[in-house]
Parts: C-alpha cells; sequence; structure tokens
C-alpha cells in the first residue's frame, strides 16, 4: 500500500541519479575520444618528422662520402641540367609505409661557417588520399647544413637548421 507522502520521490530521485550518470559517462566518453585523437595526430607529427629526419640523412651521407655527390660545388650546381632555381631534387619517392618524400640541395650563405653552406631539406607528407579526422599536419620539412672539409674532398655534417 502507498503512503500519502510518497507520490513517486523516489522514482524521481532514480530519474535523477540515472541522468546524472549518463551525463558523467558522455563526460568521460568525450575526454577519451579527444585524447585519441590526440595522441593519433602526434604519433603522425612525429611518423612525419622521423621520416624526414631519416631521408635527409640519408642524402648527407652522399655528399659525406667519398664519390660523384662528395665533390659538388655551388658552380657545378648551377650548371646541373635538372636544377631548378638553384635548388637540386636530390630524390623524391613514396615508402612503404605511405609516406611521400622529396629531398632538395642547394646553397646558401653559411650560418657556423664563412662560406656557403649545402643545405639538406627533406619534406615528407602521407601519399594516401585517406581521410584524416583529426585533421593531421599536412607536411613536416627538416633542413640540416653541410660544409665543405678543410681537405675540400667532402662535406661535413653540422646539424640540424631550425
Amino acid at each position: 500500500m502507498r503512503n500519502d507522502g510518497e507520490r513517486g520521490v523516489s522514482s524521481l530521485f532514480g530519474l535523477a541519479m540515472l541522468g546524472i550518470m549518463l551525463l558523467a559517462a558522455m563526460g568521460l566518453l568525450a575526454v577519451e575520444r579527444n585524447e585519441s585523437y590526440a595522441t593519433h595526430q602526434y604519433e603522425s607529427e612525429v611518423r612525419l618528422r622521423l621520416a624526414a629526419q631519416s631521408e635527409a640523412e640519408r642524402a648527407a651521407l652522399q655528399f659525406e662520402q667519398h664519390g660523384k655527390r662528395a665533390g659538388m660545388t655551388e658552380d657545378s650546381l648551377a650548371s646541373a641540367p635538372d636544377v631548378k632555381d638553384g635548388k637540386w631534387e636530390v630524390a623524391c619517392d613514396t615508402r612503404d609505409d605511405g609516406v611521400a618524400y622529396r629531398v632538395m640541395a642547394y646553397f646558401e650563405p653559411g650560418v657556423r661557417s664563412n662560406d656557403h653552406e649545402l643545405m639538406i631539406a627533406a619534406t615528407t607528407w602521407f601519399a594516401t588520399e585517406e581521410f584524416h579526422f583529426p585533421l593531421v599536419k599536412s607536411y613536416v620539412r627538416v633542413r640540416a647544413h653541410l660544409v665543405k672539409s678543410k681537405e675540400g674532398e667532402y662535406y661535413v655534417w653540422l646539424g640540424w637548421v631550425p
């Protein structure tokens, strides 16, 4: 039997508690979704940066070792047939993991030396056409600089350019 003072207050209290629990669950779901997006975006950005650094170092190694590219000068770069605007495309390809890259070599006034330094710029981006949400950074570019050795036979790595 129902008491006169009860009239569904316990049902209203139960519904209010259910609503509060539902709002809390939706808040936790939103936090988890944001964390997942941030993690995915960070992973993609780091993957592009590491791929760009890897390709720049691979190209720089060819200039550091004794070989055809080790003797490149600003004059020989300017007279090369495949140079556009003073920049030579060293490599351009797509890796197995879907990251495309382009590596350029050019000379610019020295940062650490009084001479013109050889700059290696590597740009990477995702070659796939799939939609990424949230939108990840579309490309990453890194630059390294090299300078001729004292003997003048090869280049020496000076480091990354910020």
